[in-house]
Formats: structure tokens, C-alpha cells, sequence
């Protein structure tokens, strides 16, 4: 996941940083929250990844339930973070 690429935190890595430099060119949007937010949506998938791979390893059914786990809160935090920028875009128009 990690390095052949499922998009997990190599994408939200990449989106992290846009949200930065969009956060720096339009300050009037106001981007700082949503680029911490996926400042921990790319950690947390990290920590998806380790969790397969340990689950991988050690026939671990407890790393998979962690990743599941895992992957419900970052799809709250994804989804609340994609809302907040729809929002933030419409108010632009």
C-alpha cells in the first residue's frame, strides 16, 4: 500500500501539500484546518498500512480489525474535511 501505491497516504500526502500552497496563494479561503486535516488523514493511512502488513506477517485478525477501525474514522475525517472545502468553494462563487 505504502510503496506500490493503493493512493492511501501517498495521494493525501500530495493533497496536503496543494491545500498548503492553495492555503498560502488565496488566504481569503482559509484552507489551514483542511490542510491539517489531511495531515492526519495521510498519517492515520500510514498507520493503515503498517496495520495490513503486520496483520500480513503475523496472520493478525487484531491488525486487521485496527485497520478497519482506522479506516472509519479517516472516511468521517474525509468526508467532514471534503464538505468543509465544497462549502468554502461555493461561498467563492
Amino acid at each position: 500500500m505504502e510503496k506500490a501505491g493503493t493512493g492511501g497516504a501517498l495521494f493525501r500526502n500530495m493533497y496536503r501539500d496543494f491545500l498548503k500552497e492553495c492555503d498560502e496563494l488565496y488566504k481569503d479561503l482559509d484552507l489551514n484546518s483542511s490542510y491539517k486535516n489531511f495531515c492526519t488523514i495521510a498519517h492515520m493511512w500510514t498507520e493503515v498500512s503498517k496495520m495490513v502488513c503486520s496483520a500480513g506477517q503475523n496472520s493478525s485478525k487484531q491488525a486487521l480489525q485496527r485497520a478497519s477501525d482506522i479506516l472509519m474514522d479517516i472516511a468521517a475525517l474525509e468526508e467532514k474535511t471534503m464538505k468543509t472545502l465544497l462549502r468554502k468553494m461555493q461561498l467563492r462563487k
